[in-house]
């Protein structure tokens, strides 16, 4: 379990400020982790508010659990990928949440094989109960694929010349996982171990996918008045989290005269995106790159 763990929160003060739970709301947090935010959610929502939390890794629903079980009469969990919220059966919501970061306990606990600076088996998966690990997506890989994937996920401009070494040491752990981009770039490996464990990482969990499935779904699961906000981490992530939301506040035009068919379904509470304060950074440096977008679907009458 985490109990020894200590979680801080992304942007708390940004999130309740513009998501503004109120008493009796519905809450949606699509990334439950180990409840930072949820508990701020139930405080503000109060006793006939419902809260809904969508986890996929089974240990962190545990955590969440006990730590919340101060409100668990309108404590509703899942475990589940939020790509499959559809799946679920949730009710409409005043909130729709989700921060995309890597929870705390898969870097910190080294058994989970997300961290390049302990040796464990190289696993990384959310899910320890189901898909391939880290070792065996990448045994299964063609060398172009895993170029691509450092390329789109870890923007790495060596992508080519590192996954030639890591195709050819079929890494089993996280160690040997190093030394292959360590062997690939030399003493430019450090600077660059980041992003090559973050671009595994995201391909086997299908983040991207799963992103782009929960902005198709969560919009449909909103009330008139309520709201969708994203904290993402990776510029890719932020940049389809940005044009989704863009599309969504734009009023459709009749292409003929130009003007609008309708208003609007939604509009934008984040004209740019919201980023933590150097204050938080040197508190949380996890929250370094951190970016919060918020829409709001509107109330025609």
């Amino acid at each position: 379990m985490h109990s020894h763990l200590h979680h801080t929160p992304v942007l708390l003060r940004e999130c309740m400020s513009l998501l503004s739970p109120s008493g009796g709301q519905t809450v949606l947090d699509v990334t439950l982790g180990l409840g930072g935010h949820a508990e701020e959610f139930l405080r503000r929502t109060g006793p006939d508010g419902q809260f809904y939390g969508v986890d996929t890794d089974e240990e962190n629903l545990h955590f969440a659990t006990d730590r919340l079980s101060l409100y668990a009469g309108r404590l509703h969990l899942f475990r589940a990928n939020f790509q499959h919220l559809a799946d679920i059966g949730l009710p409409t919501v005043d909130i729709v949440f989700a921060d995309l970061g890597v929870s705390s306990p898969h870097f910190d606990l080294p058994e989970r094989g997300f961290s390049f600076r302990s040796d464990a088996p190289l696993d990384m998966r959310f899910d320890r109960s189901s898909g391939a690990t880290a070792a065996e997506w990448i045994a299964s890989c063609h060398v172009s694929t895993l170029t691509r994937t450092l390329s789109k996920y870890g923007e790495l401009r060596e992508a080519a010349r590192i996954a030639r070494h890591i195709a050819d040491a079929l890494p089993q752990t996280t160690f040997a996982l190093r030394d292959a981009v360590r062997k690939a770039v030399g003493f430019r490996a450090d600077a660059m171990l980041p992003r090559v464990f973050q671009a595994v990482r995201m391909a086997v969990n299908t983040e991207i996918d799963a992103l782009e499935s929960l902005l198709a779904v969560s919009p449909g699961l909103v009330k008139p008045g309520g709201r969708i906000g994203i904290i993402s981490y990776h510029s890719l992530e932020d940049r389809l989290v940005k044009n989704v939301f863009r599309k969504l506040c734009t009023a459709p035009v009749d292409e003929r005269t130009g003007q609008d068919l309708a208003p609007a379904e939604w509009s934008s509470l984040t004209k740019k995106c919201v980023v933590p304060t150097p204050q938080e950074i040197e508190e949380n440096p996890r929250a370094r790159s951190a970016k919060f977008r918020v829409i709001q679907k509107n109330v025609h009458i």
